[in-house]
């Protein structure tokens, strides 16, 4: 077996393997989509040639993997690779392609790289091999219902908007700093949202940016926002990000009432399902968002080169 860039002649064989791999993760969750248009997958891949390598036992294709280099920072500069970005029959080839194709990126100056991978241990455990650990989580609900919801006494929501980008920084930043504490220790990074960045996303008519009041002063907050096609969700699905309380107001039941007020919105809108990610040493995020009802579908996996 050698490792090579990708040619024009491979790109239908790269299709079928991935076409085959999203269907099963499809199959093994049925919170994930199986929709797939080989002919606008083949077109990306052909203008792709010299950034995909693939795996050639004896003239056939039996492994390819693909990274975006992007510049992030909040996660510096590193490569990305989408659930489309890989395939390989066992460990040998996937370690083969990383060996290839993470030399390359290195060199290019991205030592952070990053995987979107199906969150089960016989998807997982290969990339562990390699050096990568557990980062973030992908969640899905499907939304068939409406969701009954209570405020607390003396709490109410309304919907913000770019009046209110100082509260938005002041939560945004509550959030920055949770991250930062044990055991998330998130520490590598600035987290916080730039105060431009945010009041474009409040700016946004797509955004919605739900406020919880307590006599009349902001104490939470959550955005809500029309997920772009990406591979794996469903159309018509909402992302949920941002959920903030301020600790003097956590643990009476705020945060999940604030939950149920969007996703009643995003029902009524027409959406179908919605998405969050979670760090997964955030433990109360995690058991909030498990206890919600979302479940995982993938989990991006993270390796820094020469931190280990």
């Amino acid at each position: 077996m050698i490792v090579r860039p990708l040619e024009p002649r491979d790109v239908d064989a790269v299709v079928v393997r991935v076409k085959e791999r999203l269907g099963d993760d499809a199959r093994r969750n049925p919170l994930l989509s199986s929709d797939f248009s080989t002919e606008h997958f083949s077109r990306a891949l052909a203008d792709a040639l010299d950034q995909t390598w693939v795996a050639d036992d004896a003239g056939r294709v039996v492994g390819h993997l693909y990274g975006a280099l992007l510049e992030s920072a909040e996660y510096g500069n590193g490569v990305w690779i989408g659930p489309d970005g890989v395939s390989f029959e066992d460990e040998n080839q996937l370690a083969a392609l990383y060996a290839t194709a993470g030399a390359t990126w290195i060199a290019k100056g991205a030592p952070e790289h990053y995987a979107w991978v199906f969150d089960d241990p016989s998807d997982t455990a290969p990339w562990y091999e390699l050096g990568f650990a557990r980062m973030h989580v992908r969640g899905v609900l499907a939304l068939s219902e409406v969701r009954p919801h209570r405020f607390p006494p003396g709490y109410s929501v309304r919907l913000g908007g770019p009046d209110d980008l100082q509260l938005a920084l002041i939560l945004d930043g509550v959030l920055d700093e949770a991250q930062r504490q044990g055991p998330s220790f998130s520490i590598s990074f600035a987290h916080a949202s730039r105060a431009e960045d945010l009041l474009e996303a409040l700016e946004d008519d797509e955004v919605h940016h739900y406020v919880v009041e307590y006599s009349g002063v902001g104490v939470a907050q959550c955005l809500t926002f029309p997920l772009d096609a990406r591979r794996g969700s469903f159309d018509h699905t909402v992302h949920v990000s941002a959920v903030t309380v301020l600790p003097e107001h956590e643990h009476r039941g705020v945060a999940r009432a604030l939950i149920d007020h969007a996703l009643n919105d995003a029902f009524a809108a027409g959406f179908h399902h919605v998405e969050t990610n979670w760090r997964v040493t955030n433990r109360r995020a995690s058991n909030f968002w498990v206890r919600y009802g979302f479940r995982p579908t993938y989990v991006r996996l993270h390796r820094t080169i020469g931190a280990g």
